[in-house]
């Protein structure tokens, strides 16, 4: 059985927004709020808040942009706050993975069915960590604990649901083993339990994970990426292919508008999320963070997160986690 959710294949297949801006264009009028489900310092909080300096500074936006964290609920509070709020022209919803899996878990209506989309814009690989003081040196260490004793190895991740129970759940499936998983508020509260020596395993982004590691408070177990990374220290990090756990799994963040937003103000605010991702200082934030800059918008947007959604609910129901 296959065991990949690859989220950033479409991308690399030529999807691309050549024709997102052959339509009238407005902008809105007044302060702006980019609508956050994550905790402050959590990675969607973290690249709202880049872009939306980037916006300001460099004068690709006027309007003031705030950000607004509205966490909790996996996500639900922040995608029920803009749903409520149809044709509503100063309000964005940042869309990650919880946008898509928290409905499909919960047995709830899809959130991307009724936004209005708008792009995705940035993606992030994962690392599979455990703690410095493991003997493990390889995910098949790992596999080896599990399957001598199901359940004892634990997970600490993000909601029920989200990209880390979603990893998790990829890994027991590939590897045929049990895991405990231990679902947490935020990713940052995961990555405390993890630190404190609680559990057994954790998942980070690369850039999360590497500084983890230059700290000496993890040390990693594989990639689950398509292929080995290129960049000095994480190129010594074998995928989780390579040591034969079957596994690839990429995040992605993008931004939707709330249900009937005028269709000319959708296209403006596509393109200027297209002008932020073309600066200098966006493309070095994302070589800084080992990230991926596969820009899409409106139809292929729409199409892109569609089609992730269907993904979604095969993998959750792979698992026994969808509704």
């Amino acid at each position: 059985m296959n065991m990949k959710l690859n989220l950033g294949a479409v991308l690399a297949l030529g999807l691309t927004c050549t024709t997102a801006f052959a339509q009238e264009m407005r902008a809105p009028e007044g302060p702006i709020e980019f609508t956050v489900g994550s905790a402050a310092g959590g990675t969607p909080d973290v690249i709202m808040r880049t872009i939306a300096q980037i916006m300001n500074e460099e004068g690709i936006v006027e309007n003031p942009i705030v950000i607004q964290n509205r966490s909790g609920a996996g996500h639900s509070n922040a995608y029920n706050h803009v749903l409520g709020l149809p044709g509503d022209e100063n309000t964005l919803l940042t869309l990650a993975s919880p946008v898509f899996t928290t409905p499909i878990v919960q047995g709830t209506p899809s959130v991307i069915d009724q936004i209005t989309p708008i792009a995705g814009f940035v993606q992030s690989e994962l690392m599979l960590l455990t703690t410095p003081t493991s003997e493990w040196t390889g995910i098949q260490d790992m596999v080896a604990a599990a399957q001598a004793n199901p359940g004892a190895v634990r997970v600490a991740g993000g909601a029920s649901g989200g990209n880390d129970h979603i990893a998790t759940g990829l890994v027991e499936k590939a590897a045929g083993i049990t895991l405990t998983y231990i679902p947490h508020e935020s990713g940052g509260a995961a990555r405390a339990t993890f630190l404190g020596g609680n559990v057994e395993l954790h998942f980070a982004t690369l850039a999360e994970g590497m500084e983890q590691i230059a700290a000496g408070t993890a040390k990693p177990l594989g990639l689950l990426s398509a292929a080995r990374r290129t960049e000095a220290g994480v190129a010594d990090i074998p995928t989780l292919q390579e040591q034969g756990v079957d596994v690839v799994y990429t995040q992605f963040w993008g931004v939707g508008g709330p249900p009937q937003m005028d269709p000319a103000l959708a296209a403006w605010w596509a393109d200027k999320f297209r002008q932020a991702t073309e600066t200098q200082t966006w493309k070095d934030g994302l070589a800084a963070n080992m990230q991926l800059g596969n820009f899409y918008a409106l139809d292929e947007a729409k199409t892109y997160f569609a089609a992730e959604q269907d993904t979604f609910r095969a993998v959750l129901t792979q698992i026994g986690l969808a509704k």
